[in-house]
């Protein structure tokens, strides 16, 4: 399927460069209630869960996506003021979580879960797919990524961050493949910026975002090829 991340043009750059995304660490995400979105049926539910939400937050870790760009709330919000941009990828049906918005908890048996041993990775899907109801306007799409099986990095604070590999080639094996950009209509991100964080074997398309005035919506205008210009021997090498 073909979604759409939104992030500032100093990150979206550092993502060309290094081929990579930051994935965002379950106690970072912006809501929160994530995770906690089971009825709290029990007395020591919350605990639990919180227990819980510690515990995949050492395991696990998400990239958030979403269906649409048009919304200009996503860009006011997630593209730094609509200066950002918006990264478009291609990523794989069964790897997409889309986010169901609920007006009230869901039934999950904390307790039974705990009988048997503990949460299991269903249930995280469950719950990394439930936010409340006012969300809505996102129309999130998640990838869900085991941190032991990612790229990490020790932090100027010390805190390992984890990251997704991305791709411009559609024969890649990385998940996320990336084939396009559309630069927001405040971004003063220059094609040559774009081109200086391209090897010289990449070609991306890319769109410059403007307002429809008429429908109060976001919209991409015609596509342009932006080449690379990095020689290969200049590429940061992933590990």
């Amino acid at each position: 399927m073909i979604i759409y991340h939104f992030t500032s043009s100093e990150f979206a750059l550092r993502a060309l460069r290094d081929r990579r995304l930051k994935i965002a660490r379950i106690n970072e995400l912006s809501d929160p209630f994530q995770l906690c979105a089971a009825d709290f049926s029990g007395s020591d539910t919350q605990p639990k869960l919180e227990a819980f939400r510690n515990q995949m937050n050492e395991g696990y870790g998400v990239i958030c996506l979403t269906e649409h760009y048009r919304d200009p709330v996503l860009w006011s919000h997630y593209a730094d003021g609509h200066r950002g941009v918006a990264l478009v990828f291609e990523i794989p049906d069964d790897m997409a979580i889309r986010v169901s918005y609920q007006p009230e908890h869901v039934k999950l048996y904390v307790d039974a879960a705990w009988q048997r041993g503990g949460f299991t990775e269903s249930d995280l899907t469950q719950l990394i797919s439930i936010k409340f109801s006012s969300w809505q306007y996102e129309s999130e799409v998640r990838m869900m990524c085991r941190l032991n099986d990612h790229f990490c990095q020790i932090d100027s604070k010390g805190i390992k961050v984890y990251f997704e590999s991305l791709s411009l080639e559609s024969y890649g094996v990385d998940a996320l493949k990336l084939i396009g950009l559309i630069r927001g209509v405040r971004c003063d991100l220059k094609p040559a910026d774009i081109a200086s964080e391209l090897l010289a074997v990449d070609t991306l398309p890319v769109q410059d975002a403007r307002l429809d005035v008429s429908s109060f919506q976001i919209v991409a205008g015609e596509t342009y090829p932006v080449n690379g210009v990095r020689s290969f021997s200049a590429c940061c090498f992933r590990v």
